[in-house]
């Protein structure tokens, strides 16, 4: 790529403009003084380690020196690292304020969390600087104006575009230094000074900061030499400079701040400004006034650090994309039901799940470069997102639902496009039916038959494809009807050729594409001799940062086919899809891959969905696409606006690019878009392939050993090819890669009129360049906040916005709604004009209809358990094993999904333990279901129980309080599961009596019950380790909707993803095994109290260590695990700090160590021992009773060993 840079000095190179320059570099040259301590929110820790000590490092040694120095200037960046100075440090938390309020304590970077800029959308980025904002607004009363990212691994051409329209002025980071080659001449930046422009033409100033470690010693910074240097590099004899320190927080060092003020009183040839991030900005203001400045236009990416950030924790990036997606969908969905006054709109719960699966963007986290403990924070908090998204969907979708005509003959299914344009797409859905039906008719909202095709039935479900239409922004009612019963019967063929009435694709025995013939133009697209594979590099070393680098040596490297095991088969042959299924094998790693071919309005679209549990270690996997055409250039998608690229090269052999990528022949006649579903790397050999990568395992050496065996693991993902004739029509493809990506979603629903009709439609485009890419409330204000990009590229564009109400007032405004500007309306269509490339958002009210909410009414409980406590009275209630619920964070009243909970007081008794209660309903009530607030009292195990309502019985299993709700299944490390429980409330830290633990979230999730008619009791389960926290009456007017497509996908095997049922293991021991002690206080705290099932009992001994208890289980069993419930509930202090499991099989034998734990700080003990031990004999040693290390009191409340 022609390197954009315009030197606007160098244009100047006259004889004035020189004299004009040397004059400035006589002036006395500045150095702004940027203090930061850069903190990676996890790393090479976990963040529960960064809440507990880095966060708190910070902001106590930031407070000391800036009572210490009165010049000293703090910046630091990233709200949610604020938030846990809140949540965590209130005290030092108010002081900050008093800092901040004055100026010294500076709020830089503008975002939620300072975050990678190339793998999140462009939409993401929005939000996070519009969430970081609105944090600082409502906190400090102030705003940020910069980017701020010392270290994150490349910078898009799109920041410039995104800052701008955020109404931010300026970027800094010192990363561009970790180039391994010159990009410009020989230097790594375009300038360290200047303004860059965005993709939009827009422009922010851009300083390099050099790296932020950096520190002195006491010394006269007006002096120092190498400032001078630094400041000589630009004509504008001025250096930007980072000093402090980096990755795990804290502050600069005292010398460090002292040589700062030293300098500003100094009388050197450098004047120090202890300077905020953003003043050198701020200071150059207007910058169109400032022809010195150079000009940069283009991207900032790194070549060789950063290479593997587009691929590496591939999980993480497939939740993350899909976040993005359907917190947008949901965003949407609930506007509608808000405007039609169906159900309010759920802003907190959407704002909070965008801030959990937002800040994981870190450039340590979602870029994959994190130990593995960290990503099951971020696994977990992915899920949790996805999961309140997808209740808020599904809720919303139901609301609007409940105004359509759903009356049909068959069964009610609403199809709901989040996209602001019409979508056909073609939809699997399951049903319910008795069984496997003979056929299948489908009608759309006019009555007319719609294209339709059965798959397969399993679980009590019919799968089936449908082709359904759906207005933008909308919603459509179909009506899909089952006849007959029949046989499912086995469809596959073997067979390597696939075709539709557009293409004829042809594979080799090694199931690779050796031909992809475009009938309807005559045109072979596979380049001759060659295949479009899977390429796998079976020679990846990636030795000093692994997981963050993909080498140039191994993209230039020949990868080879995958052979072992080939078997292709036809799995599908319908009027509608056909699929070949190709299986192969490497190693011990399995490939599934599923080509598809449509009908229809997707005919002209390949589908590859791939389905690979990967095991390959020193491996690159990429998608080949050798194509029968050529050009040195392919064209690449940003998120808004795209960039043209060349063959792989020393400064660019491996890019990035968010939905799609293009490659047209250089004569513009014929072209092929490759679009997918949670990719980010690409690289270009030569003038004819692309290569999508797929997975990336490095083989490393010492650094980052782990790194190794990376994304082992099932992985799922879908790639698609677009070929097209003529010039790429970038609004086009935009479009088709938003259906790939936000795909139509289905809802069952029950039969009932509506004033609505079969179908709605909220907002549409009338313009296909102009696309909505957002539709939200305000954070701050009742109005509706709806964004729109221009994707062509070319030239200036307007466009209509239609909505279904009249508009009541329309404004313009930024990223972070704050209103810049009026907006042109008339009736219910927004006018909108936008520039090429950029993005324009606006705000408005629309007539609404009035509220209608849900009747209900809120049942009465009788409490009889403290689960909350105070932060000051932390050690008063008890929910489990000493731990309880955050008081602080538990609200009063708590509305999910339309359904209104309200919570006891919190001093008070706020828990009813299940023990097979009988709650009375409300005589002559109407209602029909029951919702409640519950959780499991375990720390691992979730419980099962049977409410009963009149003849009705109703199976709950209700998930532990704490711990994970999800996991991907890495291969080693994790089991990948996530819990078919709606999460209902979130807190984020737990109390014991030592303190808040950090990071080990709280739950309650909701369950419904249903109400027969003329019911007038419920029967709660018999199972005292189910929690209620609160039951509310409902009475529905329809059942509610239930999503028979796919919402999102776990990357967990079978797809499936759900945790079983945990049925409660079963203790080997019983009182009678018991055999010899080594002592006991009382006889009420004897041996035989640690096997009797009542944790509220417990083993106490004080004699001389170690303290044991032996058992004789009368003959020999295998034991595969064992737990040990400690006493912090009396103390966090009396956990047990140290204890041994040990077995024999004869009481001549010395005792062998089975298993053992050190240095334990959890309360309940839970080991599994990996090989099962065959033992008669078991003794529980205690070594440390207690947290301190000369304790002597050992307390243990239950203890237990199993099969």
């Amino acid at each position: 790529m022609k390197l954009p840079i315009i030197l606007l000095a160098s244009a100047l190179l006259c004889a004035g403009s020189v004299q004009a320059q040397d004059a400035k570099q006589e002036k006395k040259a500045k150095a702004y003084m940027v203090a930061d301590a850069h903190l990676d929110t996890q790393w090479n820790w976990d963040i529960q380690t960064t809440i507990k000590e880095y966060v708190w490092n910070t902001l106590s040694r930031n407070l000391f020196l800036l009572k210490k120095y009165p010049d000293y200037i703090f910046n630091f960046e990233g709200g949610v690292k604020y938030a846990w100075m809140k949540e965590y440090y209130p005290g030092e938390y108010e002081q900050l304020k008093s800092f901040i309020s004055s100026g010294r304590w500076h709020i830089s970077g503008s975002s939620w969390e300072a975050s990678d800029v190339l793998v999140p959308s462009v939409e993401s980025s929005i939000r996070n600087i519009l969430l970081g904002q609105e944090y600082y607004r409502q906190e400090f009363g102030v705003e940020s104006t910069d980017i701020f990212l010392p270290d994150c691994f490349g910078f898009g051409w799109t920041l410039p575009t995104i800052a701008n329209h955020c109404g931010l002025i300026g970027f800094s980071s010192q990363k561009l230094d970790w180039r391994v080659n010159p990009f410009y001449g020989k230097s790594k930046h375009p300038f360290t000074i200047g303004l860059w422009q965005g993709v939009d033409g827009s422009s922010i100033m851009l300083a390099h900061g050099y790296d932020y470690g950096k520190r002195w010693s006491n010394i006269d910074l007006s002096e120092d030499k190498q400032l001078q240097e630094l400041a000589k590099r630009t004509p504008l004899n001025t250096v930007y400079r980072y000093y402090g320190t980096g990755d795990t927080g804290g502050s600069p060092t005292l010398g460090s701040v002292n040589s700062v003020e030293k300098g500003i009183k100094g009388n050197g040839p450098l004047e120090i400004i202890s300077a905020t991030s953003d003043q050198l900005f701020k200071d150059y203001l207007p910058y169109d006034k400032h022809s010195e400045l150079p000009v940069f236009n283009g991207e900032l990416l790194m070549d060789v650090h950063g290479t593997g950030c587009y691929t590496s924790q591939a999980a993480m990036k497939l939740y993350n994309r899909q976040n993005e997606l359907l917190g947008d969908a949901a965003e949407r969905a609930a506007v509608a039901a808000d405007w039609l006054g169906i159900a309010d709109y759920p802003g907190k719960s959407l704002t909070e799940s965008w801030k959990r699966f937002i800040f994981h963007q870190f450039h340590d986290d979602l870029t994959g470069t994190s130990i593995p403990r960290a990503y099951e924070f971020s696994w977990n908090d992915e899920f949790l997102s996805l999961k309140q998204f997808s209740g808020i969907l599904t809720t919303s979708v139901g609301a609007v639902s409940e105004k359509m005509d759903t009356r049909v003959k068959g069964i009610p299914v609403v199809f709901y496009n989040a996209l602001g344009f019409p979508v056909t797409d073609v939809v699997e859905i399951a049903v319910e039916a008795s069984k496997f039906p003979k056929g299948i008719s489908v009608y759309d909202a006019e009555g007319k038959k719609v294209a339709s095709q059965l798959l397969s039935y399993e679980n009590g479900k019919v799968h089936l494809l449908v082709e359904a239409t759906v207005p933008a922004t909308g919603y459509a009612v179909y009506d899909i009807r089952l006849s007959g019963n029949q046989q499912q019967a086995a469809t596959s063929v073997a067979t390597t050729v696939i075709e539709n009435s557009v293409y004829k694709i042809s594979l080799n025995e090694q199931g690779d594409i050796t031909s992809l013939y475009d009938k309807t133009n005559g045109k072979e697209l596979v380049k001759n001799g060659k295949s479009i594979r899977l390429a796998l590099f079976t020679d990846n070393a990636s030795y000093n940062w692994p997981a963050w680098e993909i080498m140039k040596k191994t993209v230039d490297s020949t990868p080879v086919s995958i052979t072992e095991d080939v078997r292709m088969t036809l799995s599908e042959d319908g009027d509608l899809r056909k699929t070949l299924c190709v299986e192969k094998r490497h190693g011990e790693s399995v490939f599934r891959q599923y080509i598809r071919l449509y009908e229809g309005e997707l005919a002209e679209r390949i589908d590859f969905y791939n389905e690979i549990d990967w095991q390959s270690t020193n491996a690159l996997l990429k998608a080949e696409f050798p194509l029968n055409l050529d050009n040195e250039k392919a064209t690449y998608d940003l998120g808004v606006g795209t960039v043209q690229r060349g063959n792989n090269v020393l400064t660019a052999y491996e890019v990035y690019a968010q939905y799609w990528a293009d490659l047209t022949d250089r004569d513009g006649s014929y072209g092929v878009a490759i679009m997918n579903d949670s990719k980010y790397g690409w690289d270009k050999p030569d003038n004819h392939t692309l290569r999508l990568t797929l997975l990336h395992t490095p083989a490393t050496k010492n650094n980052y050993s782990y790194q190794d065996r990376q994304d082992l693991g099932y992985h799922t993902f879908t790639y698609s090819l677009m070929p097209h004739t003529g010039n790429l029509d970038k609004a086009q493809i935009a479009k088709d890669a938003e259906v790939l990506n936000q795909r139509v979603k289905a809802f069952e629903v029950e039969k009932h009129n509506g004033t609505l009709g079969k179908t709605f439609s909220l907002v549409s485009s009338d313009n296909a360049h102009v696309v909505i890419k957002a539709l939200k409330k305000a954070e701050s204000s009742d109005e509706y906040v709806v964004r729109v990009y221009e994707t062509g590229g070319k030239a200036p564009q307007n466009a209509v916005l239609t909505f279904a109400g009249n508009i009541l007032s329309a404004n313009e405004a930024d990223g972070t709604e704050k209103t810049t500007g009026s907006a042109a309306f008339n009736g219910n269509q927004l006018q909108v004009s936008i520039q090429p490339n950029s993005i324009k958002t606006y705000k408005l009210r629309l007539n609404a209809a009035g509220k209608a909410a849900l009747k209900s009414e809120q049942l009465s409980l009788n409490y009889d358990r403290k689960c909350f406590s105070w932060n000051e009275f932390r050690w008063e209630a008890d929910f489990e094993s000493g731990y309880s619920y955050a008081a602080e964070l538990v609200p009063a009243e708590l509305t999910v999904n339309r359904v209104p909970f309200r919570l006891e007081t919190k001093e008070e008794l706020n828990g009813m333990a299940c023990t097979g209660d009988t709650l009375q309903l409300p005589a002559g009530h109407a209602y029909n279901r029951l919702y409640i607030l519950a959780a499991a009292a375990t720390a691992e195990q979730d419980s099962k129980g049977i409410f009963r309502v009149g003849k009705s019985v109703q199976e709950v299993v209700v998930p532990s309080y704490t711990g994970f709700v999800g996991q991907w299944g890495h291969t080693g490390h994790t089991q990948g599961y996530l819990k078919d429980a709606e999460v209902a409330y979130i807190g984020t830290h737990r109390h014991s009596a030592e303190g808040d633990h950090a990071y080990e979230f709280t739950y309650m999730f909701k369950f419904a019950i249903d109400i027969p008619a003329k019911a007038t009791q419920i029967i709660l389960p018999d199972n005292k380790n189910m929690v209620l926290f609160a039951a509310t009456l409902v009475e529905e007017p329809y059942a509610p909707a239930e999503a028979v497509s796919t919402l999102f996908r776990t990357a967990n095997k079978d797809n499936a993803g759900l945790q079983g049922v945990t049925e409660p293991e079963v203790n080997l021991l019983k009182p009678e095994h018991i055999v010899a002690w080594s002592g006991y206080i009382n006889d009420k705290e004897k041996p035989a109290f640690l096997i009797d099932g009542n944790e509220s009992t417990k083993w106490c001994d004080i004699s001389m260590l170690p303290n044991y208890v032996d058992f004789d289980l009368g003959t020999e069993k295998e034991i595969s695990g064992w737990k040990v419930v400690n006493a912090a509930q009396e103390s966090f202090s009396y956990i047990t700090g140290g204890c041994f499991l040990q077995g024999r099989n004869n009481q001549d034998e010395a005792w062998r160590t089975l298993d053992f734990v050190t240095g334990n700080k959890q309360n309940v003990i839970n080991r599994s021992l990996g090989k099962a031990e065959k033992v008669r004999y078991l003794r529980l040693l205690v070594t440390q009773p207690v947290q301190a290390p000369n304790g002597k009191a050992t307390r243990i409340y239950e203890f237990a060993v199993y099969e």
